[in-house]
């Protein structure tokens, strides 16, 4: 399936392409990027092997496959009850991080859209809901996670998107202007949450690893300018993690189509 999609999907070869071209320059050959590529696409098609085994895999087998990094991190915000907001990216093997998440530590709320087929968006949903996962719908999301948050959910956010001007706030990424969604931020610093980022690593065919990061106190009633400096610091833990292993990410999104649409066009 990863062969298929690099030797035919053009469209998406050239986005992983442009996205390459922008973040690394020269620093890396024409032959790291096309490894790099190659990967994503296998990540890309292992993400979508877990999402057709996981709706009905049972939690034991799940759990085999996961290794766990500074697991006291989560434990530690739960025994203290408090309000959890974790960010993360479309890194690694995000398919199976949540319903790990969800049964193993606490109930989740994620962001998601309906799928257009109605029969698979029914059997996607019922999977979720055994999963302890709940899904916000984009439109009155934020009232969503809100009642969430305060029902005791864990939220869980990715931040490695392009967002419209109303949604986000700019930070540099890969030393280039990107939009950002603030909402993790803004929501910690109403409701007195903590955020804690948050990455699974692929370490082969259904061998993962979770590592939690540290937790990041938020002060409440932030300002505008504090919001966009804590955002900033996220977006550099997401850097950080993506320079380290870089072929792990989603490449093939727009990541700067809102300040550098032209990097995309033929």
């Amino acid at each position: 399936m990863a062969y298929l999609g690099y030797t035919f999907d053009k469209k998406h070869y050239r986005i992983a392409k442009a996205n390459l071209d922008l973040a690394f320059g020269d620093s890396k050959t024409e032959e790291e990027k096309r490894d790099i590529i190659k990967s994503s696409f296998v990540n890309m098609a292992y993400n979508l092997y877990e999402f057709i085994v996981l709706q009905k895999e049972p939690f034991e087998k799940m759990s085999q496959k996961m290794i766990v990094e500074n697991e006291e991190a989560i434990l530690k915000l739960l025994k203290e009850n408090k309000r959890i907001i974790t960010v993360s990216g479309h890194y690694g093997c995000w398919e199976i991080s949540l319903p790990f998440f969800a049964m193993q530590y606490n109930p989740l709320t994620i962001i998601s859209r309906k799928l257009n087929n109605k029969y698979i968006n029914e059997v996607f949903t019922k999977a979720r809901h055994r999963q302890n996962l709940t899904m916000c719908e984009k439109h009155g999301a934020a009232k969503c996670m809100v009642k969430a948050l305060r029902q005791g959910r864990v939220v869980a956010l990715t931040i490695d998107q392009s967002i419209k001007p109303q949604y986000s706030v700019d930070v540099e990424f890969f030393g280039h202007k990107a939009s950002q969604v603030d909402s993790p931020v803004r929501l910690a610093t109403k409701l007195d949450a903590v955020i804690l980022p948050l990455f699974t690593l692929r370490e082969g065919f259904e061998k993962h690893r979770l590592v939690f990061q540290d937790p990041i106190e938020v002060k409440q009633n932030m300002t505008d300018e504090e919001i966009k400096t804590l955002s900033q610091r996220l977006s550099d833990l997401l850097e950080t993690q993506i320079r380290k292993k870089p072929e792990d990410w989603f490449w093939q999104h727009r990541r700067w189509k809102l300040y550098y649409p032209e990097i995309y066009q033929k």
